[in-house]
């Protein structure tokens, strides 16, 4: 959390001097003049299998010309072909345009534009970045690529076959602690203009023929990210693939650090949810594509939230939107007073309240693959479409809950906790002076032994029943009643 902490303050100090700050895709596999704008140095993009992940991805680096020696520039006439069989999906009018930071200054409007071939405009004018682009093709097994075969059975029979470049000591301990396990070298055999990795670990050296599909990866990786400069732009298609669960979170990790230390912009794809998790808040973007075709583009999404839109399991009759846990919490504890909704519906929490904004307009609209309603903080902004419900109050959950049990002196609590009045009271009173009331809960826990969940939970039971009116409990649950009629209506 550090390196995100020290990324974010330099990045809000304007030390990323080249940024690409949005790309905006007209007419093109789908998307209709739709933006995605990148927030943060570290950005991922999170959908289902054709939601239009990679056709961001590939417009990003057709953004520049690559400014790497002997390393090819990206167009969209070679990412996007228009075989016989595409003419639907790259169309004549098709165009790209970027929003492009180069120092102090915006650059002004440039684009792709497609009339029978691609064309850039202003013409000649295309700024210069070093790019590093790793698509879904580089998955790919080194023994079913063509020409490998027959270098490796070169190789055998000459063994000084080829120039050797090594990895540097720094990069094989990042590599060894990603995936877990000793390395004490890496290289990359060049024979033949084919470029072979081989690992050294306990019991020998290892080519890419003999490598699990997460070495191969990560090694290439590695071989690239050795020589990447500053201010480079580093996209990577799927960064997940083949690797397992802690391997992906130490990934990323090193790429926060890496992309700090060199002011590197780093946007990824990704399926996986302990990759998500890693990334802050301001770098999560999810795409979705609706019902009628065109995408939605939604920031600062949970990674449960994320996960729940790509994830094939059974739908509930309603899906309810809140901002957090807490809420989350509380709003199962309101709705409980009518179980013949509340084993209906299944609850999640997505992020700030600026998706759950998002996300309600989705809803009140029809937009969004199942039916739902959205349901914000009390002291969330008002959203004037009425396309919202909000929690009791216009205070946050935990200032509601947490000075209504005070103002009732505590009732009740010290039989739920199993302690003293007198001790656990004052506790109380010292956990409410947080300055910050999410912090409440954990406070009151570490003095009790208890986890903040576990307290969270027993504050909402215990003020449902001693504060919670039968007014706000209504329009709630009449809020959802409604959101279910209309789910039903519309199936």
């Amino acid at each position: 959390m550090s390196e995100i902490n020290e990324m974010r303050k330099q990045f809000q100090n304007g030390n990323w001097s080249k940024f690409l700050n949005s790309v905006t895709v007209d007419k093109l596999r789908g998307w209709s003049n739709q933006t995605v704008q990148f927030k943060f140095p570290i950005c991922i993009l999170v959908g289902e299998n054709g939601s239009g992940k990679s056709t961001i991805l590939r417009a990003a680096v057709c953004a520049y010309e690559n400014s790497l020696p002997s390393k090819k520039s990206y167009y969209p006439a070679k990412l996007f072909l228009n075989t016989q069989w595409d003419s639907t999906s790259v169309q004549k009018g098709s165009s790209i345009i970027y929003e492009i930071k180069e120092g102090d200054r915006m650059i002004p409007e440039s684009k792709w534009r497609k009339t029978q071939d691609w064309g850039y405009s202003p013409k000649g004018k295309r700024p210069s970045r070093h790019i590093v682009f790793l698509d879904i093709s580089r998955t790919l097994p080194i023994d079913a690529t063509a020409g490998y075969a027959k270098i490796a059975k070169q190789a055998v029979a000459d063994m000084s076959i080829g120039v050797s470049t090594s990895i540097n000591e720094e990069l094989m301990e990042q590599y060894s602690n990603i995936m877990g396990a000793p390395y004490s070298m890496g290289r990359f055999l060049n024979a033949n203009n084919k470029e072979i990795g081989l690992l050294t670990r306990d019991y020998g050296e290892i080519s890419q023929f003999h490598q699990g599909a997460g070495e191969d990866s990560l090694l290439d990786l590695m071989y690239i990210l050795q020589t990447i400069p500053e201010h480079a732009l580093l996209v990577i298609d799927e960064i997940d693939a083949s690797l397992h669960p802690k391997a992906q979170r130490r990934l990323i990790a090193f790429l926060i650090m890496l992309a700090r230390k060199k002011k590197i912009q780093v946007i990824l794809s990704t399926h996986s949810p302990y990759i998500l998790e890693e990334i802050p808040s301001e770098g999560r973007i999810l795409i979705q594509k609706l019902y009628d075709g065109s995408r939605d583009v939604q920031y600062g999404i949970s990674s449960n939230y994320a996960m729940g839109v790509i994830d094939d399991g059974k739908h509930p009759d309603l899906y309810v939107y809140v901002e957090d846990r807490e809420a989350k919490i509380l709003l199962s504890e309101i709705l409980k007073r009518d179980e013949n909704i509340f084993n209906r519906i299944s609850i999640k929490e997505v992020g700030d309240e600026n998706v759950v904004k998002t996300i309600g307009r989705l809803c009140k609209n029809n937009k969004l693959p199942n039916p739902g309603v959205a349901v914000l903080d009390g002291n969330a902004g008002r959203d004037i479409n009425g396309n919202c419900l909000y929690l009791p109050s216009s205070k946050s959950p935990e200032e509601l809950v947490f000075f209504d049990m005070q103002k009732k002196g505590w009732n009740e609590l010290d039989k739920r906790f199993g302690l003293g009045a007198g001790n656990l009271f004052s506790i109380f009173e010292d956990a409410v002076t947080c300055p910050d009331h999410h912090d409440i809960s954990a406070k009151i826990g570490d003095k009790v032994s208890k986890s903040k969940d576990y307290v969270w939970n027993v504050f909402v039971e215990e003020w449902c029943k001693q504060c919670l009116n039968d007014e706000d409990a209504t329009v709630l649950i009449d809020g959802v009643k409604q959101g279910l009629t209309a789910g039903a209506a519309n199936a």
